[in-house]
């Protein structure tokens, strides 16, 4: 007579990996489904992307730097729609479509979150004006003469390049007019590079490389013009900018 086998042993929890991961899926997707419940149906629900918008607006509004309001033309557009879309989300009380409160909502978040970051990249990298923080004028110079101009600049403004517009006047407006003949030289660049152009005549512009790091500015210029002339060298645009 052939001995009983003894039973296999059964595997003990054979299951219990795909049940926990099973649980934990189940756990996570009814947490989901409270989250977008409360944030479509919730009465207080329908203010938050107004009170997102206006908190970023707030902020911006209280770190604005300088600069030439067409750079901030992205950041407007974003905020205009952030802006719009919550106040229809706000007037929307009882949709008939539970998606139209969920795009309102995605489309005003998303649009906040955007004029954000177009804010920060031009606070970062946007143009900077400093022509009131320069020297403004070099008076009565004659041929050869060298003269300086100084800029401040704060670490919120730091940039690579600085864009500097000059005026070259008659010192004496009743003298032989010499304008025509006279330029402004840069003698050397103050970090390296090379400045464009090399010259300039009256109303010319610079664009020289500044050190990011430096708090003050030196440029050292040189007049050149006919003997005998006398002019006034003035400051008439600077802007800081990244390359």
């Amino acid at each position: 007579m052939t001995p009983r086998r003894p039973p296999r042993p059964e595997p003990e929890h054979p299951h219990h990996h795909v049940t926990a991961t099973g649980d934990h899926s189940i756990a996570a997707g009814n947490i989901r489904n409270i989250v977008i419940r409360w944030a479509l149906q919730h009465p207080s629900a329908r203010w938050l992307p107004l009170l997102l918008a206006c908190a970023a607006l707030v902020v911006t509004g209280t770190t604005w730097p300088d600069g030439p309001a067409s750079q901030y033309v992205l950041w407007g557009a974003l905020v205009a729609v952030a802006l719009g879309t919550a106040v229809v989300r706000v007037l929307v009380q009882r949709p008939r479509d539970a998606r139209i409160v969920a795009t309102l909502s995605l489309v005003s978040v998303l649009a906040t979150v955007g004029a954000w970051l177009a804010f920060r990249d031009v606070a970062t990298h946007g143009e900077i004006d400093a022509t009131g923080k320069i020297t403004s004028k070099a008076p009565d110079l004659v041929d050869g003469a060298p003269f300086t101009l100084t800029l401040r600049v704060s670490p919120g403004e730091a940039r690579d390049a600085l864009r500097l517009t000059l005026a070259i006047d008659d010192h004496d407006p009743t003298a032989p007019a010499c304008r025509p003949v006279s330029s402004v030289a840069l003698t050397s660049p103050p970090y390296g590079g090379a400045a464009t152009p090399a010259a300039i005549h009256d109303g010319g512009t610079f664009d020289i490389p500044v050190d990011p790091q430096a708090r003050t500015v030196r440029i050292d210029l040189t007049l050149h013009t006919d003997h005998g002339c006398r002019m006034d060298v003035t400051t008439t645009e600077a802007t800081l900018h990244d390359t």
